[in-house]
């Protein structure tokens, strides 16, 4: 799933601009385990525009998707062209603004797989604040091979 997200995000982005969209999951214990990927671009398809503006209108869409599937949105996640650092704009804007909401940040246009440590983790904390979590990627975000 991880690896299917990371392919897309670097198809939609191109290799020159940043895509993004919502991983959608469920809780459980605590812990969120994903099991889709919603990229931005198909909900507002002029999301991606070199940064990423989101219309916050096509939100109706995510939350019917995830009443009708069992779901919610466990996290986003959004490529940038350089380092895992969250812009001015992430943090004054996050996408989903409820306090433990999770962000991902996945470098170079998501050239090629990265994993956890190698990607930004920023959990928000409310009031555009937010704690970076990054160093701490084997608490907050694993990959699991299922055989």
């Amino acid at each position: 799933m991880w690896l299917d997200t990371l392919a897309l995000l670097r198809e939609r982005g191109r290799g020159h601009r940043e895509s993004g969209g919502f991983l959608l999951g469920r809780r459980f214990d605590g812990l969120r385990t994903i099991e889709a990927f919603l990229p931005y671009d198909d909900l507002d398809p002029h999301a991606l525009r070199g940064t990423i503006l989101f219309d916050g209108s096509k939100m109706d869409v995510v939350w019917d998707l995830c009443r009708r599937e069992g779901l919610e949105v466990v996290a986003d996640v959004h490529t940038h062209p350089a380092g895992v650092g969250q812009s001015q704009t992430d943090r004054e804007n996050p996408m989903i603004p409820e306090v433990g909401h999770v962000a991902l940040i996945v470098p170079n246009f998501a050239d090629r797989a990265y994993f956890p440590g190698d990607i930004g983790i920023y959990e928000y904390r409310g009031r555009r604040q937010w704690t970076d979590r990054s160093d701490d990627a084997g608490r907050y975000f694993a990959v699991r091979r299922f055989a």
